[in-house]
């Protein structure tokens, strides 16, 4: 019997109804009386020096309000974007005035009285470029002949002594002596695996509305992930206080880490101050797939050494990651070769390198599908070839509480063989059956939720009913997970709290949803605000009964005595009385900084079938366990496993922004693939609870590491199928093809790498 009446209940999502009638209205949705709309102009070229522009054309046409460029703005307009994955404010122009670094860069924007119009103005700004050239593959960037993409891009060095060009940033780690471990070992391997970009693939296209008042106030309504990211970045765009914008965060449709930044907002707000007029802008698919901020692509090369037994002695790595124009790619994300497992010696290096694409941004679990691919794909290949079942050699090496990773405290709390265990039982793994052209792959992935700050606030009605006002965006059901605890705490039914999400005027601080954050950081306000109402209300109670506070329940939407259950007051009683009480009305405040967290792990494990033939391959099956501490809503937490090992096959199977000599070849879903539900497989979902130390009720970040094992699992399966290791993601039908009939191999077995 569970030890909770409402925390652990499986509960419909509070925005349920209105998302499946189509009652919820999102940021295209939204309109204003004098409302004019805007567009962009892209640049057609992945590099171009620009030589003029001229605007008379469009701004001569009918119903065209305005046109702004860089030399309209002033040489000082600048967006400033405050990175949330990698913690620091990437500061650039506007519009491209000089020379534009990649195909989609805005050039101008335009505000018409219709879309229609504001697009034709668009097609009549006159642009004369130099076309420069562009370079499109990290590979390619590095070396000292690719053309210098950033005048501030510094040079490095590889691990290997070899010069590299257009580096935005780098990391390096080091601990033990990987050389003597690798001399030390019996069986020694290295692979090289590249990772394509992919686009998270919202359904809801980046939308923003924005106002301006004659006082010079600044209303924005949009689909964001924080509403408290887009003020910071619109006022420090603009160099207005931030107490003169107001954000609105409307019903979102999907973000997965991209929509913190303010990609459209900025350039709402100012046609809005330069037109006096509500400007609405809401990007199309294709501009979407040419601007968008998408999950960065990557080559990582990896070497292992290990003992016959399976133990793991040394680990190197060694990736280059596609920050596009911009600095920003996760490249922290190569330390994902060290996972969940016992290496005494580990060394890496990783460089993000400019080339001539946008900027990247976060994708579920920054950079971890990446590097977590190339971890557990050669641990595969590894077990491989000694012999030894994956998930027991996984199970060999990996960590235990109390053991430290290298250059890291010791773990605590994790679950790691628990969920691996989990996974493997829900399949039969150690007696699983192969039929012919069909393939059995594992693969584990670790993510640390985040734990940023945040506050609630909490007040009982004069119905007795409960109110939870909060400024989180919810993505996830994380309302409806923030009302079960506060409802758990105040010992009331779910269906008597209702959540409230405010504007950034009306609201305290609240953590923007993403990084696996919400309900750990934002649950524990609400946690606390919810625990000190409830001693509110048992005070309250206390002088009216004439009792001790100890000595009573709240339960059952009423304070009883524990000694004389017929002494008891109800919470509507208690919420019309504080109206009249020295006390006044109950309300409650509660707040959370960053309290520490857990690794969590997802394994997961695919069975798949081949086509011989064709190369084209069937998904049968998809199971998947996850460390979630504690399962505030189960409806939620498969929900989010379930979607994040989808988006994680996908990335392996079919996903990948394919370019051409810099310019994007497919820029629409008809060319984009992304799973339907005709591709998805049988799934089996599991979940391990070991509670964390300080999420509320042990709760542990669950948004995340569904999607990091699965390309690795998937690639495993595949191999299993056909015989060979395939390296380059995605496995699509011909890779696969090429792999079974032997006609070109990709260095995924045993190749020297890079080099």
């Amino acid at each position: 019997m569970s030890e909770y009446s409402v925390i652990g209940k499986p509960v419909p999502r509070l925005d349920a109804i209105d998302k499946v009638t189509g009652g919820a209205k999102y940021a295209a949705d939204w309109n204003l009386p004098g409302m004019i709309w805007g567009t962009f102009l892209h640049i057609p070229h992945p590099h171009a020096r620009i030589l003029s522009i001229d605007t008379s054309r469009a701004e001569a046409l009918p119903g065209v309000v305005a046109v702004i460029t860089q030399k309209s703005l002033g040489a000082g307009a600048s967006l400033e974007t405050e990175d949330t994955v990698h913690g620091f404010k990437v500061s650039q122009n506007l519009f491209a005035s000089d020379v534009a670094r990649y195909q989609g860069e805005k050039i101008a924007a335009v505000a018409a009285i219709s879309a229609e119009i504001a697009k034709e103005a668009v097609e009549l700004i006159d642009v004369k470029y130099e076309v420069l050239p562009a370079v499109d593959d990290v590979r390619e960037a590095v070396k000292s002949s690719a053309p210098l993409i950033r005048p501030d891009a510094k040079s490095g060095t590889s691990p290997f002594g070899e010069p590299l060009q257009n580096i935005g940033s780098e990391t390096h780690f080091e601990y033990g002596d990987v050389e003597k471990a690798f001399a030390e070992s019996d069986l020694v391997v290295e692979d090289t695996y590249s990772i394509p970009r992919v686009h998270q693939t919202y359904l809801e296209p980046h939308a923003v509305l924005a106002k301006v008042e004659p006082s010079g106030k600044i209303t924005v309504w949009t689909s964001t992930q924080s509403i408290f990211a887009i003020r910071s970045g619109v006022a420090s765009s603009l160099g207005v206080p931030q107490n003169r914008v107001n954000v609105v965060g409307l019903t979102i449709g999907g973000g997965f880490g991209a929509k913190f930044g303010t990609l459209v907002h900025t350039y709402a707000v100012l046609l809005a101050m330069k037109t006096n007029r509500p400007v609405k802008i809401v990007y199309s698919r294709e501009e979407e797939f040419l601007d968008g901020r998408p999950a960065p692509g990557a080559v990582i090369w990896v070497k292992t050494g290990v003992k016959k037994d399976g133990t793991i002695l040394a680990r190197q790595a060694y990736g280059l990651w596609d920050s596009g124009c911009v600095p920003g790619a996760s490249i922290h994300a190569t330390g994902r070769v060290l996972g969940v497992y016992k290496i005494p010696n580990l060394k890496y290096d990783a460089f993000g390198v400019y080339t001539n694409k946008p900027g990247t941004a976060a994708y579920r679990a920054p950079g971890a599908p990446q590097g977590s691919y190339a971890s557990e794909a050669q641990l595969n290949v590894v077990a491989e070839k000694l012999g030894i079942d994956p998930v027991d050699l996984r199970l060999q090496n990996m960590q235990e509480d109390g053991y430290a990773p290298v250059g890291r405290k010791a773990v605590s709390h994790v679950a790691f063989k628990e969920t691996l265990q989990q996974v493997a039982e829900s399949v039969d793994w150690w007696n699983r059956k192969k039929g012919p052209n069909q393939g059995w792959g594992v693969a584990v992935g670790e993510w640390t939720n985040g734990a940023g700050p945040g506050s609630a606030m909490v007040s009982i009605q004069e119905d007795g009913t409960l109110r939870v006002f909060s400024g989180a965006m919810d993505i996830t059901g994380t309302d409806t997970g923030m009302g079960q605890i506060a409802a758990e705490v105040l010992g009331m039914p779910f269906d008597d709290v209702r959540v409230i999400r405010g504007d950034t005027d009306s609201v305290p601080y609240a953590t923007g949803s993403g990084g696996s954050v919400v309900l750990f950081s934002m649950g524990n306000a609400v946690k606390r605000a919810a625990e000190a109402l409830r001693e509110r209300l048992l005070t309250l109670a206390a002088s009216h009964l004439e009792a001790k506070k100890e000595d009573l329940i709240l339960a059952d939407k009423k304070v009883t005595v524990k000694s004389k259950p017929e002494q008891s007051v109800s919470l509507t009683e208690l919420g019309q009385m504080s109206l009249r009480s020295t006390g006044g009305p109950l309300v409650a405040t509660g707040t959370f900084a960053s309290e520490p967290s857990h690794p969590v792990i997802a394994a997961q494990i695919v069975n798949v079938e081949v086509d011989p033939d064709t190369g084209r391959m069937e998904v049968l099956k998809l199971a998947g366990s996850l460390d979630v501490g504690k399962a505030i809503n189960p409806y939620e937490v498969e929900g989010q496993m379930e979607g994040g090992a989808i988006q994680g096959l996908s990335w392996g199977w079919m996903e990948e922004i394919q370019y051409q000599d810099g310019r994007v070849t497919n820029t629409h879903l008809s060319d984009y693939r992304i799973p339907t539900t005709m591709d998805a497989p049988e799934m089996i979902t599991r979940y391990v609870e070991k509670a964390s130390a300080n999420g509320p009720f042990g709760v542990k970040g669950i948004g995340e590491p569904p999607i990091c094992p699965t390309p690795a699992a998937l690639q495993a399966a595949v191999a299993d199928a056909v015989g060979a290791h395939i390296a380059d993601l995605p496995l699509t039908p011909e890779r696969i093809w090429r792999a079974l009939h032997k006609n070109g191999g990709n260095g995924a077995n045993g190749g020297n790498g890079h080099r």
